[in-house]
């Protein structure tokens, strides 16, 4: 599903901030990107959902060198591509519901279908009272299970979250942390940017860490999936 090969990426004419980066993603797996701030973790995830080109290097995303896409091919497929940002980038005067329906009604699911699906996604991150709300009512935690339900609603063959529980308590970060495993089970590819590895040792799934804008330790060989999340999980994902 993934593959970077030998990537550097830098902005302008600064440093290299990612360098020598080789790794691939097999489909339906599961990784954590881990490493201190500023060591690349948001610039690699940037590259992934096609944020950003690198600098040198090859990558591959779903079969396809996305050097050689045209631009409306890039917008294709990116709707294969969940993005959960750090900050969230809710759209203010919309609602809750509103929010999560957005790229559905981007993609022109016909509304007749695009309620029913909302509400039960919604519910099943336990946002099920407040489908009317505005983002700024509501709490952190709240606001970044909205942004999680937007970012897997289409139902994307690859989630990529940026520090998704970098804003909440431990326990809201392990509530989430579980819908992600329970989209992972259902066959989506989860990748999840964490400086916190502490979380990263109770979700026993392997992880990409990065250190200076590379990769330690080499990542040539084929990453594992990693083994199935054996403590109580939110429930199945929606159909």
């Amino acid at each position: 599903m993934v593959r970077f090969e030998d990537v550097y990426l830098r902005y302008g004419r600064g440093p290299d901030i990612l360098q020598r980066v080789t790794f691939r993603l097999e489909p339906g797996s599961f990784h954590f990107l881990v490493g201190p701030s500023g060591a690349g973790k948001s610039s690699l995830l940037k590259l992934l959902y096609l944020g950003q080109r690198p600098t040198q290097g090859r990558i591959s995303l779903f079969g396809r060198d996305v050097a050689k896409l045209d631009r409306d091919e890039r917008a294709l497929l990116r709707r294969r591509i969940g993005v959960i940002f750090q900050d969230f980038r809710l759209i203010g005067h919309l609602s809750v519901f509103e929010n999560v329906a957005l790229p559905l009604r981007i993609s022109g699911e016909p509304e007749s279908r695009l309620r029913a699906k909302v509400e039960e996604l919604l519910a099943w991150v336990g946002l099920a009272d407040c489908i009317t709300a505005l983002p700024a009512t509501l709490s952190g935690g709240q606001q970044q299970r909205i942004a999680i339900a937007r970012a897997v609603i289409s139902r994307p063959s690859l989630i990529v979250a940026d520090e998704p529980t970098g804003n909440v308590d431990d326990r809201i970060a392990m509530r989430l942390l579980h819908l992600f495993v329970e989209l992972h089970r259902s066959g989506t590819t989860v990748v999840i940017a964490t400086h916190n590895e502490g979380l990263v040792q109770r979700i026993d799934k392997p992880a990409l860490r990065l250190s200076g804008g590379s990769l330690l330790p080499p990542a040539e060989a084929d990453l594992p999936g990693g083994s199935e999340q054996s403590e109580e999980t939110a429930g199945q994902v929606p159909s």
